[in-house]
């Protein structure tokens, strides 16, 4: 149970609470949580320690923290996240952004400029975070993606919160059978990769991200097989692709791309040193 005497008694209550729910970041949670209730930066919490909060604040988190116990992600009980520093909508119809999924948003946006490349193609866009960066840094055409008309929804809505909603087509496809035949110099991607069997192993907050964003057939390699069969078309003569690997996997998906043709320029690891975006170029 929460103790309400003062903001410094609710936080540790609360993230006592969580960790006895076995929460992987109960004190982060708790404090996110708070600010967003109160209304201030987490910078602040310590200097109001002190103060009381209302009975609606106590009830507002109380609620929140109930949600959390289940394992519903922050990001879904607060209805939004930040990805590389812009702040984007996210729900039940989207996955939630992964600090990652920057690398490979960086790398986009590092070759259009060394490239000046001009159009791009984001498939399985999501919540739009990897396209709606990419336009907010670079004059770029881009073409957004994704099978999930509620997905779309969000990323138009997202598109509109970050001012770029005029440079980006967002269309309803799954993956290249509503994309007009139209060459572009980058085709990013962070498909669902996940196995079926890892899926029942992961954490319960995962559980409630959109499986169809998240797992994929034939052993998680289903997309990237569908990329490497068909971005010839759709793709200009020493054109990239960019894409998120399922790190479990990363020889097995590079093979995919090699064996049609495609040159591996990079591996970039993540944070765990990890393999998880691959460069290739076409030709």
């Amino acid at each position: 149970m929460l103790n309400a005497s003062n903001i410094f008694t609710l936080l540790k209550s609360a993230e006592e609470l969580l960790k006895s729910n076995n929460m992987s970041e109960p004190k982060t949670d708790a404090e996110v949580l708070l600010c967003y209730v109160l209304k201030i930066k987490r910078s602040r919490l310590f200097f109001n320690r002190e103060l009381a909060v209302s009975v609606q604040q106590f009830n507002t988190y109380s609620r929140y923290i109930s949600k959390r116990i289940t394992g519903q992600p922050v990001a879904y009980i607060l209805g939004k996240t930040e990805f590389m520093g812009l702040d984007f909508i996210v729900n039940e119809n989207v996955l939630i952004p992964r600090q990652e999924t920057e690398l490979l948003t960086e790398e986009v946006i590092n070759q259009i400029k060394i490239n000046k490349y001009e159009k791009v193609l984001d498939m399985c866009t999501g919540s739009g975070c990897i396209a709606i960066s990419v336009a907010k840094d670079s004059a770029v055409e881009i073409t957004a993606s994704d099978i999930s008309d509620k997905a779309i929804k969000v990323a138009v809505e997202n598109a509109v919160i970050n001012n770029v909603a005029d440079k980006i087509n967002f269309i309803i496809s799954d993956m290249f059978s509503n994309i007009s035949e139209q060459k572009f110099d980058i085709i990013i991607s962070n498909p669902p990769y996940v196995k079926e069997e890892e899926f029942e192993k992961l954490e319960k907050e995962l559980q409630f991200e959109p499986k169809q964003a998240l797992v994929a057939r034939e052993e998680g390699l289903f997309f990237y097989k569908q990329i490497a069969e068909k971005s010839k078309n759709y793709l200009n003569q020493k054109g990239l692709i960019i894409v998120e690997l399922n790190a479990n996997i990363p020889d097995k998906i590079t093979g995919i791309f090699t064996n049609k043709g495609y040159k591996k320029i990079k591996l970039i690891k993540d944070y765990a040193g990890l393999d998880r975006v691959l460069v290739l170029k076409n030709g």
